[in-house]
């Protein structure tokens, strides 16, 4: 019996090793298919995640070259847009003269010592001068569009500039003009035909890389009344070297590249600034809606053979004729796969030992029962690591900050319940899901974190509005990367907390201020019918300087506009019989009117406005000789905003009526500030001459002559 039971026992065992044998084979095969197939859901994968990469890199130059150029644009066009020039081209066109003379009348110095005439003594008529000669009318006016050709390339860093009349001919220069070649005559003659700006191919010129661009300069309207007439071009050229230098660096690492394209003639050319030339051809690579897709080509090496291939896309950029390429070396994602696929093999051979090893464990369990206490061990362990998950899935989705985690490709991880409502999608339904299926603000919102994080590799913050269940919300937004074991960052954790009621609260405060402000100007203005518009007048006119002198922050406007509303808040405590004297004042009662400024400190001590407007108000008095007042300063020890407000408040006072006299003219107003030695000072001046030769500074006398009531003159 026990022979047989022995001899059962080994059947048994013999017929279980052979069952592990069988289930070992069939598991290596199936271990082998799964490993291609993996290898080749890889390559695709790495092939998408490069294209990606190579589309956020390709898309940040873009971004970059567009707000370089529109910056570029912009500083061109407001240039081109004045109406002196355009009005001196019109008569240039008009005039028939030839760009030889016009040229040569330009070179001669100026020996008057009085400016010359912004608008000459003659009537148009049909679009011809009827009274004066053209080199007699255009003659004094040539030196001055020099300086102001100098002065426009110098201030803007630009290579050169020109301007050309509709035979194709530079006739204003600043220095001896180039020869166009045909090509530049090609894109002349198309800025001339379409009135819209044209950008030429970069070109090589002196060692340097050189951008031309023709910017049409239209008639004025008083001019010609459609306001289409192309009377000449504007024609620049700007050095872009440090910018195809700083996009054409290598990123990512050597086998990143970057580069800009260009498209003449038919056929691309990358801007390279190392040949020659100053671009490379490139054969056989053609546009496909104006960009070139993620493909395998063939790069153009030295002598003409082709080098190895490479992967390669390019984007266009805004209103230029350029592409920015970016391209990885081909031998890398070789080297990468070739590398997964060792590594993926080798895991497969580990798995089918474990396999092995897996089932003759199993075979063990058949015969000895070994292997349950570890199945019961595990099972405890995957009890406990269940519980921890749900304890933090309750405590994240008790937290009234929203919560998410995506991967780098905008794939939501994870989401508590808070980002879920912000989201109005289900909790388990949002895990899993792209970022594109939220709502475009959303959507918007996790590409801005993920490209910023991923950029810097490091926290980043962020204040914004978004849509939450048909309302309008202010979050602040905390986002960190998340890494995995490695240390590389495989996605972002962000943190959206709402904010609704500080924003609101702040805005509230804000507009306290402003009915403030409001209400002292209205307070000042029922002192005497003389104040009544004054410190509005005298805001307009004070922001206008500003923006003349270059000065254009937010502070310096915001300070300017506050003070001069609250400049006369300090006339409230005056005597009443002081504004309506018809004759002029005693010394005691001028002495008396100076207290203005300190009772307007002394009113005001108690407001925090966050800008220097106290220190306009005190100051504003004060004059350049220390004839003023209150603390007879003198020169640099006024602030600049102080000498703004002066001229400005001087300015609308003169040219306003007086209990006690008529306004005075135009003329006699800005004598006054001219007076020697200087009270005021003379930038500020000559500022606000040469705004009143402007449209808007006619308009604003217009404004300004059309109420004659004004205030006590406090000017002296």
């Amino acid at each position: 019996m026990a022979l047989q039971d022995s001899s059962n026992k080994k059947s048994r065992n013999r017929t279980a090793a052979f069952i592990m044998l069988a289930l070992f084979a069939v598991m290596s095969v199936f271990i082998v298919m799964g490993a291609n197939w993996y290898l080749q859901n890889s390559r695709e994968r790495m092939m998408r995640e490069m294209g990606q990469n190579l589309y956020v890199q390709t898309n940040n130059k873009v971004a970059l070259l567009t707000v370089w150029s529109g910056s570029l644009v912009e500083q061109i066009e407001a240039f081109g847009e004045q109406d002196l020039l355009r009005l001196f081209a019109a008569e240039v066109d008009n005039s028939g003269l030839s760009a030889s003379v016009l040229l040569h009348e330009a070179q001669k110095e100026d020996s008057s010592p009085a400016a010359p005439e912004i608008f000459p003594e003659a009537e148009w008529d049909g679009g011809t001068q009827s009274h004066r000669d053209p080199i007699s009318a255009l003659g004094p006016r040539l030196p001055m569009m020099v300086r102001q050709l100098k002065d426009f390339i110098e201030k803007n860093a630009f290579w050169a500039a020109f301007l050309v009349n509709a035979d194709l001919e530079i006739y204003m220069s600043p220095g001896t003009p180039p020869v166009l070649s045909a090509e530049q005559r090609v894109f002349l003659e198309e800025a001339f035909k379409t009135g819209h700006p044209v950008f030429m191919p970069v070109r090589r010129q002196n060692g340097e890389l050189v951008m031309d661009m023709a910017f049409p300069i239209k008639a004025p309207l008083y001019v010609d009344a459609t306001g289409d007439k192309v009377v000449s071009v504007l024609l620049t050229s700007y050095n872009v070297l440090p910018v195809v230098k700083a996009i054409t660096r290598h990123s990512g690492g050597k086998e990143y590249s970057a580069a800009i394209l260009q498209h003449f003639n038919g056929e691309l050319q990358r801007i390279d600034p190392s040949v020659r030339e100053g671009f490379v051809k490139l054969p056989g690579w053609k546009l496909q809606d104006g960009r070139l897709p993620l493909d395998m080509r063939q790069e153009p090496g030295p002598g003409g053979a082709d080098e190895e291939v490479n992967y390669t896309l390019a984007q266009p950029v805004p209103r230029l004729p350029w592409l920015v390429e970016q391209g990885v070396e081909a031998v890398r994602i070789d080297a990468d796969y070739g590398s997964l696929r060792g590594n993926v093999m080798l895991g497969a051979g580990l798995v089918i030992a474990l396999v092995g090893i897996m089932l003759a464990a199993l075979w063990w369990w058949l015969v000895g029962r070994r292997e349950r206490a570890i199945a019961d061990q595990l099972r405890q362990l995957y009890t406990v690591v269940n519980q921890q998950k749900q304890i933090m899935d309750g405590v994240n989705s008790a937290l009234s900050a929203g919560i998410v985690l995506n991967d780098l490709n905008g794939v939501i991880y994870y989401a508590n319940q808070s980002f879920a409502r912000m989201a109005d999608i289900d909790v388990n339904v949002l895990r899993g899901r792209p970022h594109t299926e939220l709502g475009p603000d959303l959507a918007r919102s996790l590409v801005t974190h993920t490209l910023a994080v991923h950029q810097s590799g490091g926290l980043s913050s962020f204040t914004e509005a978004l849509p939450v269940e048909g309302h309008q919300r202010y979050f602040f937004t905390s986002c960190t990367p998340f890494r995995d074991e490695a240390g590389r960052m495989t996605g972002v954790v962000s943190v959206y907390s709402d904010v609704t009621d500080l924003a609101m609260a702040q805005q509230k405060a804000q507009q306290m201020v402003n009915q403030t402000v409001n209400a002292f100007v209205r307070a000042i203005e029922t002192v005497d019918s003389y104040l009544r518009g004054h410190s509005a007048l005298m805001a307009q006119l004070a922001v206008t300087l500003a923006y003349c002198l270059g000065r254009t922050d937010q502070v310096t406007l915001s300070t300017l506009r506050t003070a001069a509303n609250l400049s006369q808040i300090g006339m409230i405590q005056l005597p009443k019989e002081l504004f309506t004297k018809s004759g002029l004042l005693t010394p005691e009662e001028r002495a008396l009117l100076q207290n203005h400024v300190e009772y307007a400190k002394s009113a005001l001590a108690g407001i925090d406005f966050g800008l220097p407007v106290m220190e306009a108000i005190s100051q504003m008095y004060e004059r350049m000789d220390g004839s003023g007042y209150p603390e007879k300063l003198s020169g640099d020890a006024i602030c600049e905003n102080a000498r703004i407000l002066a001229v400005a408040n001087t300015f609308c006072a003169l040219v306003r009526s007086r209990s006690y006299r008529l306004a005075h003219s135009v003329e006699q107003a800005m004598e006054i500030l001219d007076e020697q030695p200087p009270k005021y000072d003379m930038r500020v001046v000559e500022a606000l001459r040469q705004f009143l030769l402007t449209e808007q500074g006619k308009a604003f006398l217009a404004l300004l002559e059309s109420d004659r009531s004004g205030e006590p003159d406090q000017e002296g």
